[in-house]
């Protein structure tokens, strides 16, 4: 007995919302009394039009809280009583029905109907039937690793015979099975017959199922086969993906090429949406490392949650007083969308997305990941499309460091560094040689004030570099870690992540060394501008 039910799961209120829907609307639309029977109680009940009759009921013309079948008769009463319902006339067995929960849903008109959720059916229960296996909504909740779901498999004893021939089905086609090039998709239909007469016999065979009757274990179950039939077939079949598909794996990558430098606003997004998308664009950079279809899956997903969460952060902080934040739409999530590609370097954006469209088969009703791969497929097609060679690339922007190397060739011009090998003019000469035309004593006093201030700014960020703590390995000056310190095994570009700080409001989080540069107090500004 639930205090909360999930009526998504609920196999009555899923039979009105699919065998029976003109029925279940047109209740609603008459604001008629919906007792939903709570899913443990139905393991067993034949739900059809008589059931559906007893259990949507029109109000009483003449009592209050009286409520009347909807059979042709209006044979059947009941009466709502607080927290329970007492079935009276027309029923065989007349008795008091707890009342677990109360809905309210709403009809066309935006009128309110009422959908009272009950321990057991009103009429037509199964006796001596057990109506929950008694699991936990963590339990049921599919897995997404690899491991995670090798490891249910194995939890359930009399699912280990059935455990052996899967990995014996696995062995034969990784050992046996030739992959012939332009019969791909004869590949997913033997992998999906394998996935799938494998899946019944764990049905078969798994005590539990019996007895939980809203369909999510056995959700869970066939999430798990098929992530452990195409982790350990993965290294196989997407070479043969990835050779097939190398076209447009290439074509992709030249288009994203095209793209690095290019912003929001230049694609077409709104100003006030165009922000860094670091955590977006590092949870894409996964996808290529991943094997099984559910967690590339849920691997897009996030990625799409995440630019959605960060662009909401960026546009709460930068809220006017008095104004609400926008919302992000689909035409500006889409551009965003290629930016985080493009940054995260997937080399093989087509391959996967043809992967996950033919070698996934369980969809559940109850999330979005197959929203998720619309929306990339939209994406890829936008990429493969679309000349971004004529747009210009966003490199005015000042530099807010400088690399070693310029601050070396900086300090050799400010001090005039002259080899005494070479005889090589310093560049002070090479001042007085260009600027022959002035007055001697003028272009000394002109050389004179350069020099000073040259001076002033060079020493000033020598104090900058010693007040600031360099470490010696390869970390850059975010704080982040560059290419050389990458996880061992990782393979592929790192992504373009942009630090998160960079769109704060508030400069605070900043490096000793920028901090430094940032309160200069110097009347001529230096740095790099491009």
């Amino acid at each position: 007995m639930a205090d909360h039910e999930d009526l998504e799961f609920n196999p009555f209120y899923k039979t009105l919302q699919s065998t029976y829907w003109s029925r279940f609307e047109d209740a609603q639309a008459k604001r008629y009394l919906v007792c939903i029977p709570q899913t443990a109680s139905l393991v067993g009940v034949n739900i059809d039009n008589n059931f559906l009759d007893t259990h949507l009921l029109k109000p009483s013309p003449m009592l209050q809280d009286h409520y009347i079948s909807t059979d042709k008769n209006g044979s059947k009463t009941i009466i709502v009583d607080e927290a329970f319902i007492l079935t009276t006339e027309g029923f065989s067995q007349p008795g008091r029905i707890r009342i677990l929960s109360e809905e309210l849903g709403y009809n066309k008109d935006y009128k309110p109907f009422k959908m009272l959720i009950i321990e057991k059916p009103l009429e037509g229960a199964v006796k001596g039937r057990r109506g929950s296996a008694g699991l936990s909504d963590e339990f049921l909740t599919p897995r997404t690793r690899f491991l995670e779901n090798k490891q249910f498999l194995g939890m359930f004893p009399e699912n280990r015979h059935t455990v052996k021939c899967l990995e014996e089905s696995i062995h034969q086609f990784n050992q046996n099975y030739m992959i012939v090039q332009g019969y791909l998709k004869d590949i997913a239909k033997k992998l999906r017959r394998i996935c799938e007469e494998h899946k019944q016999m764990f049905a078969e065979a798994n005590h539990y199922i019996k007895l939980q009757s809203d369909g999510r274990l056995e959700e869970v179950l066939s999430v798990a086969v098929e992530s452990y039939v195409m982790g350990s077939v993965h290294a196989k079949v997407f070479k043969a993906i990835s050779a097939e598909k190398n076209p447009d794996d290439a074509l992709i990558s030249d288009k994203l090429q095209q793209l690095q430098g290019i912003t929001g606003e230049q694609l077409g997004v709104a100003e006030e949406f165009c922000c860094p998308l670091p955590a977006a664009v590092v949870e894409l950079a996964r996808l290529d490392g991943i094997n099984t279809p559910h967690e590339k899956l849920t691997c897009l997903h996030s990625t799409l949650d995440n630019i959605t969460e960060e662009v909401n952060i960026h546009l709460r902080e930068n809220l006017a007083p008095g104004h609400s934040p926008q919302c992000l739409t689909s035409d500006d999530l889409l551009p965003l969308l290629v930016l985080v590609i493009s940054q995260a370097k997937c080399r093989h954006l087509a391959s996967n997305l043809y992967y996950l469209e033919n070698f996934h088969w369980v969809s559940s009703k109850h999330d979005n990941l197959g929203y998720s791969l619309v929306t990339f497929t939209a994406a890829m097609e936008y990429i493969k499309n679309t000349d971004f060679s004529h747009m210009k690339t966003n490199n005015n922007k000042i530099k807010k460091e400088m690399s070693i190397e310029e601050l070396m060739a900086a300090s050799k011009f400010a001090y005039g560094t002259v080899s005494t090998t070479s005889g090589d003019s310093t560049p002070t000469q090479r001042i007085f040689d260009q600027s022959s035309s002035v007055a001697p004593s003028s272009v000394e006093q002109q050389s004179t004030y350069q020099m000073k201030s040259l001076q002033m700014q060079l020493d000033n960020i020598s104090r900058m570099m010693e007040s600031s703590s360099i470490s010696s390995g390869p970390t850059s000056i975010f704080g982040g870690f560059d290419g050389g310190s990458r996880e061992a095994g990782a393979k592929g570009p790192p992504p373009d992540v942009i630090p998160a700080s960079e769109h704060r409001p508030n400069r605070a989080q900043l490096g000793g060394f920028l901090a430094a540069l940032q309160s200069d107090v110097l009347d001529c500004s230096y740095g790099k501008q491009d």
